[in-house]
């Protein structure tokens, strides 16, 4: 089945979601393209082994419209029959223009798919991550959008053999007047070994400062409950779950979290996870490898001062 994949940048390099997308059409052996979207002038993000070309966007500019327009002329050129994308921002915006080009309706939140005898199959998780939802897709233009990790990311080499096509403006661009670059410091969420995520038990915003101590401690990167991210205590980018990001770390560290079915399905797959609640009957114990029952604002400080 010959497939599209829709790639982004993160850092001038490919987005760990990408590669994870890249790994999967590996394992399959697909015939796979890639397309990658960016504003920026990366170097490496070619490869020896698939062809690989940079759609660069006018920083001034919002033009994703003229960009799905070429990229799907690209899907007709080479009788594209799958694409696939990580559901970023960038990707659920084309995919969205590309399902009306086509006249088909894309399957978000993929979290694995088969093909057998040219068939798809598409795996979707439901009811809060306990049960799994099978689709088989007919249409002749396949669009997925694939959850973040859901897919082992291998040690791709990469290169510079990638070509670049620049996205010309057209009368649907739109002018950006300002960018606000949130500011990040340490490991970025979704790519780091170590997470340390903090729940309603940290009680005030103010005990958040001990998170950040211990994550300084062991180079790890923070994310909360969407409880906490409403409440104004962490912006929604570090909100870890089902309405936020999904992380895998080898290590995930959980302090004064329940663990409601919500936040499990973003990062009950991580390698290890360790609970610190005071509430010996939260549902986060179930899945924890290592519990600890007591009070997160007693136990982090003991954790700091034996690192």
């Amino acid at each position: 089945m010959k497939t599209l994949i829709i790639g982004e940048t993160t850092n001038n390099e490919l987005s760990s979601g990408t590669l994870e997308i890249v790994s999967k059409a590996i394992d399959l052996n697909l015939d796979f393209k890639v397309i990658t979207v960016g504003n920026s002038d990366p170097s490496n993000i070619g490869s020896n082994d698939f062809s690989n070309i940079y759609f660069k966007l006018n920083t001034n500019k919002l033009n994703l419209s003229n960009c799905a327009d070429e990229i799907k002329t690209f899907i007709e050129k080479n009788e594209i029959k799958l694409v696939l994308s990580n559901s970023s921002y960038i990707g659920r915006d084309i995919i969205a223009f590309l399902s009306i080009d086509f006249n088909t309706s894309p399957v978000s939140n993929v979290t694995n798919f088969e093909i057998s005898n040219n068939e798809l199959t598409t795996i979707n998780l439901i009811n809060g991550g306990e049960s799994e939802y099978k689709a088989t897709i007919t249409s002749d233009v396949k669009l997925l959008l694939v959850r973040p990790k859901s897919f082992e990311q291998k040690e791709i080499p990469l290169t510079d053999n990638f070509e670049t096509n620049i996205i010309t403006d057209n009368e649907n661009s739109i002018d950006v007047f300002d960018i606000h670059i949130e500011e990040n410091t340490g490991p970025q969420l979704e790519d780091s070994k170590i997470v340390i995520s903090a729940g309603r038990g940290m009680v005030d915003v103010e005990n958040l400062t001990m998170i950040n101590e211990l994550a300084e401690k062991l180079n790890a990167a923070i994310g909360g409950t969407r409880a906490i991210v409403d409440a104004g205590w962490m912006p929604y980018s570090q909100q870890v779950g089902q309405t936020g990001k999904t992380v895998k770390p080898d290590v995930y560290i959980a302090c004064g979290i329940s663990g409601a079915t919500q936040h499990q399905v973003g990062m009950k797959d991580s390698k290890f996870i360790i609970a610190i609640n005071k509430d010996e009957e939260a549902p986060i114990f179930q899945i924890s490898d290592l519990g600890i029952v007591g009070d997160t604002l007693t136990v982090i400080p003991k954790l700091i001062e034996n690192l």
